[in-house]
């Protein structure tokens, strides 16, 4: 492995351990309980699990604001309602209710207030006669240090503190309430400390029949079943977010149904259930909690009411953030009795939950480019959303927030790390070369640099040289505005022919290109890569040629040089400025080439040496030329297609050329004779005048370039 590769996954595992650390510690556990909060809304709104009213074990007798506006209840203080509650908490029990638990607390007696002592007798009644069925249950609330609890009287009819529990609820730092506690911690007379059940829990157990087994650790057995809670024994609530969850009846109505000794209604509504009385207000008593966003109007899918009569709330339609605090003590004993209160991992399985997902993000940020990177993160944390979601449905809180948050660090953390030290080699190479070599071997350089070496070194390249005939008069004629777009117009349909064959653009002066193949990436086919690319630039340079012609513009014909040889290839500059760029005499041939082709009347010479390269190479022999500055000469050939290659014309010149080359003085008859028959033949007209002037084989000193 690579230095920087093992640098780059070192770096790797620092991050990844150093943010799974980060999202288990506990100053964040604002995020686990936004993890609730969440988890409520995707559930129900892409996988909901809803149980059916009728199948709730719990029910709430909901003092609402229907109450208030019926009478008797018009202008009267609670505390003058006790006649009325003794009435309906009576018939519910009546009905079998499994347990009845008051949420609301009555500190004063209405016996203080009014003359007649026996006022509050009803309810003292009823109290009375739950005791020996231990069914009903006051609770109480504490208040920093002071305690709030029931009237001393209220407390002795239903069986003193045994049947009191506390109905303080968990609040979270956010100050969202998303638990209720399973129990709490008292001291007696002696300073042990001795642990009381909640209200939901002591309706849950005598619900059940059964006694709270509080082992050690947090929860608490209840009966065969483990009910989980937190180091601090509190259950965390899983709210059922289908309409009428928890059914709530009206105390108003409930109150002339009980009036009205419909005890069939008690019955078919009450039996078997766990019943809670409070309050279902508009402000009173509600709490913010971890259905807040799930919440629905109070009194939706309310049962069918007792009395005919009875005018339904038309207040409640609008869904609140805040739930009335009874409803979650029904859902704590709903989730008490059905087994499927929130279980939610601890700190250390969070940590190690935290690694293989962060390692995921880390390999996806450090391996793959940033928009496909991207796309995969946001595609890994939406199927991680939907594990979670459907884990919920289990009533396990898998975490929601901790990976995304935490994918997101890991993710922009090695984002920057790569744009700053892994990808910065890849920048430099991408910008260096984009200029002038196809984008597919820009992408090949920058994807495996090794294949390059950017230092001079010495190897076998083709090179081919271009340029306009008449050039200089073409620009002395034409006004700039006119110049300026045809000549960028034929430069760029020409480099993008150097492109198509994989060759690099070394330089553009003026008209000219200089192009070479097999560097910066080796090539081993890069002579027929250059003739073919000759080929196709003079088809190009033809027909643009035509085209401006046909529009009064005198645009040249393109000459193009090849030639295969050794140079020296790199970049070469000062400190600031370089050029990659190959030096050597075979550079200087190609140039010559290109240069001999105006003498000659061609358009396309290609060197012996590219040639040789070229198993499929068409085209004729021009002669072993001496160019201009050389000593030696080099036998060049004019490229050709393989349909102008194979015709009966080229074919008498190869004849001639062939006694030309033997000096056979029959060749001058034949060149002669193909003039005749050829007469636009440039090669032909070239050789002929030679031949006339005496001169005799095939080498030809160039003294002009």
């Amino acid at each position: 492995m690579e230095l920087k590769h093992l640098q780059s996954w070192i770096v790797a595992i620092v991050v990844i351990f150093g943010v799974s650390a980060i999202t288990a510690l506990p100053s964040l556990d604002r995020l686990h309980g936004l993890d609730i909060d969440a988890l409520h809304w995707l559930r129900e709104n892409i996988a909901p699990a809803h149980s059916s009213p009728a199948s709730s074990p719990t029910v709430i007798v909901a003092i609402d604001e229907q109450t208030y506006v019926t009478p008797p209840f018009i202008g009267l203080p609670k505390v003058m309602w006790t006649q009325q509650i003794g009435k309906v908490q009576s018939a519910v029990l009546g009905g079998g209710a499994a347990a009845f638990g008051w949420d609301i607390i009555l500190p004063t007696s209405a016996s203080t207030y009014v003359a007649d002592r026996r006022f509050d007798q009803a309810l003292l009644r009823s109290l009375l006669k739950s005791r020996k069925s231990r069914r009903v249950v006051l609770g109480s609330t504490q208040l920093n240090a002071a305690v709030i609890g029931p009237h001393r009287t209220f407390l002795f009819a239903a069986g003193g503190a045994k049947n009191l529990r506390s109905l303080n609820l968990n609040v979270d730092d956010d100050g969202i309430a998303r638990g209720v506690p399973l129990t709490f911690n008292f001291a007696d007379k002696g300073g042990a400390i001795r642990r009381v059940p909640s209200m939901a829990l002591e309706l849950a157990a005598r619900a059940k029949k059964q006694r709270p087994d509080y082992a050690s650790g947090p929860g608490v057995k209840l009966g065969e079943d483990h009910i989980p809670g937190s180091p601090d024994n509190v259950l965390t609530l899983n709210f059922d977010g289908g309409a009428g969850a928890v059914p709530v009846f009206s105390f108003a109505d409930l109150h002339q149904c009980a009036k009205a000794g419909n005890k069939d209604y008690f019955r078919q509504n009450f039996a078997g259930k766990v019943v809670l009385f409070g309050l279902v207000l508009d402000l009173e008593d509600r709490k913010i909690s971890s259905n807040r966003l799930i919440t629905r109007p109070d009194m939706a899918a309310q049962p069918t009411v007792c009395n005919t009569g009875y005018a339904a709330a038309a207040v409640g339609a609008t869904a609140r953030t805040a739930a009335p605090g009874v409803l979650l003590h029904a859902t704590a004993v709903n989730n008490l009795l059905r087994g499927d209160g929130l279980d939610q991992f601890g700190a250390g399985a969070r940590f190690l939950i935290g690694l293989p997902l962060m390692a995921i993000i880390a390999f996806l940020a450090l391996l793959y480019r940033p928009p496909l990177a991207i796309t995969a993160t946001a595609l890994f944390n939406a199927i991680w959303i939907g594990l979670a979601t459907f884990a919920f449905r289990s009533a396990i809180v898998v975490p929601l927030l901790d990976p995304i948050v935490g994918s997101l660090i890991t993710f922009f953390t090695l984002l920057g790390y790569r744009f700053m030290v892994v990808d910065k080699d890849k920048r430099y190479l991408r910008k260096a070369f984009s200029s002038y070599i196809s984008p597919n071997l820009v992408k090949q350089i920058v994807e495996d640099p090794k294949t390059l070496t950017l230092g001079g070194r010495r190897q076998e390249c083709t090179f081919l040289f271009t340029d306009i005939s008449g050039f200089t008069t073409m620009v002395e004629a034409n006004h700039p505005d006119v110049l300026t777009p045809l000549l960028n117009e034929y430069i760029d349909g020409m480099i993008e022919i150097v492109f198509e064959h994989g060759g690099t653009l070394d330089k553009i002066v003026g008209d000219a290109l200089v192009v070479m193949f097999s560097a910066p990436i080796e090539m081993a086919d890069h002579a027929e890569r250059g003739v073919r690319c000759a080929a196709r630039m003079d088809a190009f340079a033809d027909a643009y040629s035509e085209a401006q012609k046909a529009k009064g513009i005198a645009f040249g014909h393109t000459r193009v040089g090849v030639n295969t040889g050794m140079a020296v290839v790199g970049n070469f500059g000062g400190q600031n400025l370089f050029d990659y760029t190959a030096l050597g005499d075979a550079i200087n041939t190609a140039a010559r080439l290109e240069s001999v082709n105006k003498h000659l009347g061609t358009r396309i010479c290609v060197s012996e040496s590219t040639v040789a390269g070229c198993p499929n190479f068409t085209g004729r022999p021009v002669g072993a030329l001496v160019l201009k500055g050389k000593t030696y000469a080099i036998n060049v050939f004019e490229a050709l297609s393989p349909i102008e290659a194979g015709s009966p014309g080229i074919a008498a010149y190869n004849e001639a050329f062939a006694m030309m080359e033997q000096s056979d003085p029959g060749a001058l008859d034949l060149f002669t004779r193909l003039q005749t028959t050829q007469p636009e033949d440039p090669l032909v007209k070239f050789h002929l005048e030679r031949l006339r002037r005496g001169d005799t084989g095939v080498t030809i000193t160039m003294n002009e370039k």
